[in-house]
């Protein structure tokens, strides 16, 4: 008999998700163009980060909500859970392919799971990716100045381990969390047709 966590991760595609978001952050830490191009390595490395939230957070949706909206599994718990399995691997797999100090790694790999589980809330698990690599994305072509502080918060994933703006955008950033484990993902037509035979 399959045991509940093998079947969520299961129904979660986890088993096709994970290698390819391995092999995507992977292929960023190739060395192309300029390595001594100023921030170059810092760039790169938040937008693996934001890479791998994409491709994992997809699991994030739900493939039978109606199951999910009844009380019989703690599902916050799995949500939960899941959220945090994922930022690990993240993170863990960013800091072997990528030397980012590991404080703003771990400031980035809160905040953009906070956006990740924010987007499989709002727009369901499919649009995920939506909120973490739009945001990466976008700071990566402005310059991280420190101030003001609004260009500071804008550009938070890029900002030095040391600055307060940035800690605080994370850590505000990671109250989809919350949201996500209370409230669960938004249905979808993908997540209505894909089935759910987890845990149940």
């Amino acid at each position: 008999m399959i045991r509940p966590g093998a079947l969520y991760l299961r129904s979660r595609q986890v088993q096709w998700s994970l290698p390819a978001a391995v092999a995507g952050i992977a292929l960023l830490s190739l060395p192309i163009g300029d390595p001594g191009a100023p921030g170059r390595a810092t760039v790169l490395a938040v937008l693996a980060l934001a890479l791998g939230f994409g491709v994992l957070g997809q699991g994030l949706g739900s493939p039978d909500v109606a199951l999910e909206s009844t009380g019989a599994i703690p599902w916050a718990r799995w949500r939960l859970a899941h959220v945090v399995a994922i930022a690990g691997a993240v993170l863990a797999t960013v800091l072997v392919f990528f030397a980012l100090p590991t404080g703003l790694a771990a400031r980035d790999a809160i905040g953009l799971a906070g956006l990740t589980a924010l987007g499989a809330t709002l727009f369901g698990g499919q649009l995920a990716w939506l909120l973490p690599v739009g945001w990466a994305g976008a700071s990566a072509v402005v310059p991280p100045l420190s101030e003001p502080d609004l260009l500071a918060v804008l550009t938070w994933p890029m900002q030095p381990a040391d600055s307060l703006p940035a800690a605080l955008t994370a850590a505000t950033l990671a109250c989809g969390v919350i949201a996500y484990a209370i409230k669960g993902s938004r249905s979808s037509t993908s997540d209505k047709n894909s089935g759910f035979r987890g845990v149940s």
